[in-house]
């Protein structure tokens, strides 16, 4: 059997493409490609990971969220509530909630209001109020500020803060919720905006003032109430939280505020309570008051400065042309301008120019004279070496200006030299 046979049965010789077959592409490919393969599963597992745990079961991320089992959630009072017969409702809106305190009916509701953000407006708040209170309902605020507890009852006020993470602090009162916890406490719970352990608590004085934390009674004190006990403030959020709520009477307390109740309206203020604008605002209106002001004061100070400074000196002098300028005025010029570029090796160039042009006219040469025929004559005038003056005159090229200056002064000792012979 000849050679060529012998080598196509073998598979010898046989042309295959560049890295070969597919299974052998694929796992150099593998091998070249498998870091940034295993680093994008990565990220992509993690990110679905995040995304199912953080949907998963509704839960709110949010302080005192009826669905937020963190530290400065409110998960846990919300749930015994329930396993004790309290319907909780969470609300998210102003609408919702006076919807539902008139489906609930009269006498039956217990409204919890928690306003981090500050997002509701007075009159909103005392909106909210008068629905509680044409229904019968109890109402419960959780670190109002000062405007918005002044509409939720003309008895109470906010009388300040105090500094977070003091030790328990008695109820000093006669209301029996607050004689139920007897003390008042919570360790420093992250996640608020504004409560324990974050920023200072709220204190506010009322008909009835509780847990006071000067301990004299009827000071103002971290719960207030009203005339009627129906409108109830109470300055530490912490203390509804689920890290704080097993601390010191802090359980009674929050049962005994939002459990009297049969149901429970769990409001928490979102952006769907900003009011939106029935049509865009102007220009005017969103123009500050003092833009108008401030630019006819500048529109003021630039035609005095046009005027001052504007000012002409007298008429234009004409001048006939062409300019005569003397020559060591030109030069002077032109030596300053290659100073202030620092040209050195133009300047050179210029001067070893100037020389040869000199010399030339000194050794009759003519001015279309070579170079070389000019140092030839200036070296038998001189007696000097030929390559000597052939790199002053041709070849030097000086790095900076004190070698440039020394190659002038040497320039300007040849052409004295010459002229003397």
């Amino acid at each position: 059997m000849s050679a060529p046979a012998t080598q196509a049965q073998s598979g010898a010789g046989v042309f295959t493409a560049d890295g070969g077959t597919p299974a052998e592409r694929l796992r150099a490919g593998w091998r070249k490609h498998r870091f940034w393969l295993l680093a994008g599963t990565l990220f992509v597992a993690v990110t679905v990971v995040g995304l199912v745990v953080g949907t998963s079961g509704g839960q709110a991320a949010g302080p005192l969220a009826v669905t937020n089992p963190a530290p400065s959630g409110g998960q846990a009072a919300a749930t015994v509530l329930r396993n004790h017969g309290v319907t909780v409702s969470a609300t998210d809106s102003l609408a919702a909630t006076l919807d539902a305190l008139e489906a609930n009916g009269p006498g039956s509701s217990t409204v919890l209001l928690y306003d981090p953000n500050s997002l509701l407006k007075p009159e909103q708040v005392a909106r909210l109020a008068g629905s509680a209170a044409d229904s019968g309902a109890k109402l419960v605020a959780i670190a109002p500020g000062p405007l918005a507890a002044k509409r939720l009852s003309p008895d109470i006020n906010s009388a300040g803060s105090v500094a977070a993470g003091g030790p328990a602090v008695a109820a000093n009162c006669a209301n029996p919720d607050a004689q139920a916890a007897a003390f008042l406490g919570s360790p420093a719970v992250e996640g608020f905006s504004g409560g324990s352990g974050t920023s200072p608590l709220r204190i506010y004085t009322g008909t009835e003032n509780c847990f006071a934390p000067s301990g004299k009674p009827g000071a103002p004190g971290i719960l207030a109430l009203n005339a009627a006990a129906d409108v109830a403030v109470l300055g530490d959020p912490g203390v509804v939280s689920n890290q704080a709520l097993a601390s010191q009477g802090n359980a009674a307390l929050v049962f005994r505020l939002l459990g009297s109740r049969d149901k429970l309206l769990w409001y928490t203020p979102t952006l769907k309570d900003v009011p939106v604008a029935a049509q865009p605002p102007s220009l005017a209106e969103l123009t500050p008051q003092w833009i108008l002001p401030a630019s006819a004061w500048l529109l003021l100070v630039a035609v005095v400065g046009m005027f001052w400074r504007g000012r002409r000196t007298g008429p234009l002098v004409t001048e006939p042309l062409p300019v005569l300028v003397k020559a060591s005025e030109t030069v002077t010029g032109r030596a300053r301008l290659y100073q202030d570029a620092k040209a050195v090796d133009t300047a050179a160039r210029t001067l070893q120019h100037a020389t040869l042009t000199r010399l030339a006219r000194e050794l009759r040469l003519g001015a279309s004279a070579e170079l070389a025929a000019v140092v030839d004559a200036a070296a038998a005038r001189t007696g000097r070496p030929r390559q000597e003056l052939a790199g002053l005159l041709v070849l030097s090229s000086p790095r900076n200006e004190q070698e440039m200056l020394t190659m002038a002064a040497q320039l300007a000792a040849l052409e004295e030299e010459i002229a003397q012979r």
